[in-house]
C-alpha cells in the first residue's frame, strides 16, 4: 500500500527536502490530517495491530499537535475514508516505516545543528571538545541512510536495484553542492594566482583527500584552508560506498551482528593505525591525525547510529534502551576522563591545567587514547538518538526547537561553508584576529563565534534555496 502522508503545522505551508524524506511532504496547521481506515492505530489497542484487513497497521510517529480549538485533534484517512479521534499529547518519537514510505525525525535535525555549531564553536578555539561534532553528523549520517534503505518504496526490488537507488540518492544529496563548492575555490585560487593548492583536485575529486592529508605533511592554511575541512566528506562517502553491502544479508539479526562487527573492529583499526604510523618515526601530532583522518577507523560511528536505525521500533517502545544508553556512556566518559586525568596528574606530580590536557582534546594520541575518545562522541550520539525514539523530555527539550531542527535541514552546506567564512573574516576584520589571551582574546573569539555562525547560516541557506533544493526533488525509483 502506498500511504501519503501530510502534515500540518504552525499555519503555514512548507515542504522539507532532506535525506531522511523519500517521497513525504510536510507541510503545517495547528492540525494533523491523515487518512486511516479506521481508528488511529498508535492509540488503539495492540490487538488491532495483527488485524490483516486494516490498511495501515500502525502508526507510531507522534507530534506534540494541539489544535487552538479541540485542544488535539488528529483526523486519519486512507483510501478516502476519514476519521477523526481526539489525540492527548503524544510523544514525538513513535514512528516506523509504513506502506514504504520513509520515516521522518525532525529532533534528528536538530542534532545536525547542535553537531554543527561545535564544530563552528572549535574552529573559533572556543571549544577545545568541539571536533565531537563532525563524530555526531557520522552516527547522524549511519542513522539516516538506513533508515532511507529501510523504508524505500519497493522494497520487493532487487538488491541491485536498491543498491543503485540508494548511490543515487546519495550521490545528489552530497555531490552536486560539493563539487560546486571545489569549482568556486578552483576560480578563487585562480583568480588570486595560487596554484599549489590545485594539485589536491585528484583528491578531493575522488574523495580521498583524507588519505592525502595523512601521507603527506598537511598544512590547511598553508595548502588552502577552504579544502582543510573536506576529509570529512571523504571519510563519509568511504562508508557509503561499502555500507550497502549490507542488503546481501537477510534479516535484522544478520545485519545486526555485522554492524556490531564493524563497531568491535574500528577500535582495532585506530591501534593497527597509530602502531604503522609510530613504526614510521611519525611525531605525536601526525600520528594523532592519521588515526583521525582514516576512514574505515571510524566505520563503528556510522555502524552505531545504523543500528538505532534497524532497531528503531523497538527503542521506539521501550525506555530501557535508551536508559541503558545513558547508563553505558556515563560509564565510558566516567572511566576515560578518570583514568587519563589520574595519568596526567601523576605525570605532572600536581594537579594543574597541564595535566588535563590531552584528555578530550589535543593530542589525543598515547596510553590508549587514540583508541578510546572516538567512543565518547559516538556514545553520546546514541544516547541522544535512543532518546530522541523513546520520548525522553530531557533528550526532546533541546531537539524540539523550531530553530534548530530548521539549521539542521541545511546543516551540509552549513558545514562546507563555514571555513571559507571564518578565513574571510580572520582576513578582513582585524578585530577577529586578537593574539594571546585574556578577556580581549575571549571577546574577540566569541565575536567570531556570532558573526561567523550568523553569516554560515545565511549562506546555507541561500545554497538550500536556490541550488540544493533543485536535487532534491528529483525522486529514483
Amino acid at each position: 500500500m502506498n500511504t501519503s502522508l501530510t502534515l500540518s503545522r504552525n499555519r503555514r505551508s512548507r515542504t522539507c527536502s532532506h535525506d531522511d524524506i523519500d517521497g513525504v511532504s510536510w507541510s503545517g496547521v495547528d492540525a494533523v490530517k491523515v487518512h486511516l481506515h479506521g481508528l488511529i492505530m498508535s492509540v488503539a489497542p495492540r490487538e488491532m495491530h495483527d488485524d490483516k484487513n486494516s490498511e495501515l497497521k500502525e502508526i507510531r510517529r507522534v507530534w506534540d499537535i494541539r489544535d487552538a480549538k479541540t485542544g488535539g485533534t488528529m483526523v486519519a484517512a486512507a483510501g478516502g475514508i476519514t476519521s477523526t479521534v481526539l489525540a492527548e499529547r503524544v510523544r514525538p518519537s513513535r514512528l516506523a516505516p509504513v506502506g514504504g514510505v520513509s520515516t521522518y525525525v525532525p529532533e534528528v535535525d536538530a542534532l545536525r545543528a547542535i553537531a554543527m555549531t561545535a564544530v563552528i564553536a572549535f574552529h573559533c578555539k572556543l571549544m577545545p571538545f568541539g571536533w565531537m561534532g563532525v563524530w555526531l553528523f557520522y552516527v547522524v549520517s549511519g542513522f539516516s541512510v538506513t533508515t532511507s534503505l529501510l523504508s524505500r518504496r519497493h522494497p520487493a526490488a532487487s538488491i541491485g536495484a536498491a543498491v543503485g537507488r540508494f548511490y543515487i540518492r546519495r550521490a545528489l544529496r552530497i555531490w552536486p553542492l560539493y563539487f560546486a563548492f571545489v569549482v568556486l575555490n578552483v576560480i578563487v585560487l585562480e583568480a588570486i594566482g595560487r596554484t599549489e593548492p590545485l594539485e589536491d583536485l585528484p583528491w578531493l575529486l575522488s574523495f580521498t583527500q583524507n588519505l592525502k592529508m595523512i601521507f603527506t605533511e598537511y598544512t590547511p592554511a598553508a595548502n588552502w584552508s577552504a579544502f582543510g575541512h573536506l576529509w570529512t566528506l571523504a571519510v563519509e562517502q568511504q562508508f557509503y560506498l561499502v555500507f550497502p553491502l549490507l542488503l546481501i544479508l537477510r534479516g535484522r539479526f544478520a545485519r545486526g551482528l555485522v554492524l556490531l562487527g564493524v563497531i568491535a573492529v574500528a577500535p582495532l583499526i585506530r591501534a593497527a593505525v597509530a602502531y604503522w604510523a609510530a613504526g614510521l618515526g611519525w611525531d605525536p601530532g601526525r600520528i594523532a591525525f592519521a588515526v583521525y583522518a582514516f576512514g574505515p577507523a571510524h566505520f563503528d560511528a556510522f555502524a552505531a547510529g545504523s543500528l538505532v536505525a534497524f532497531f528503531r521500533d523497538e527503542i521506539s517502545r521501550s525506555r530501557r534502551f535508551a536508559v541503558a544508553s545513558m547508563v553505558v556512556t556515563a560509564i565510558i566518559a566516567v572511566v576515560y576522563v578518570g583514568f587519563y586525568t589520574t595519568y596526567g596528574v601523576t605525570e605532572a606530580g600536581q594537579f594543574s591545567i597541564d595535566a588535563l590536557r590531552n584528555i578530550v582534546s589535543g593530542i589525543l594520541y598515547g596510553q590508549g587514547r587514540e583508541i578510546t575518545v572516538y567512543l565518547l562522541p559516538t556514545c553520546i550520539g546514541v544516547t541522544i538518538l535512543t532518546g530522541i525514539l523513546s520520548g525522553e523530555r530531557l533528550c526532546l527539550l533541546v531537539c524540539r526547537s523550531q530553530s534548530l531542527q530548521a539549521i539542521g535541514r541545511i546543516s551540509y552546506a552549513g558545514y562546507l561553508f563555514h571555513i571559507p567564512i571564518l578565513a574571510l573574516l580572520g582576513a578582513f576584520v582585524p578585530i577577529f584576529s586578537v593574539p594571546g589571551s585574556g578577556p580581549l582574546w575571549v571577546a574577540s573569539h566569541v565575536g567570531l563565534f556570532v558573526c561567523a555562525f550568523l553569516l554560515t547560516v545565511t549562506t546555507a541557506r541561500l545554497s538550500f534555496v536556490f541550488f540544493e533544493r533543485h536535487f532534491a526533488r528529483i525522486r529514483w525509483g
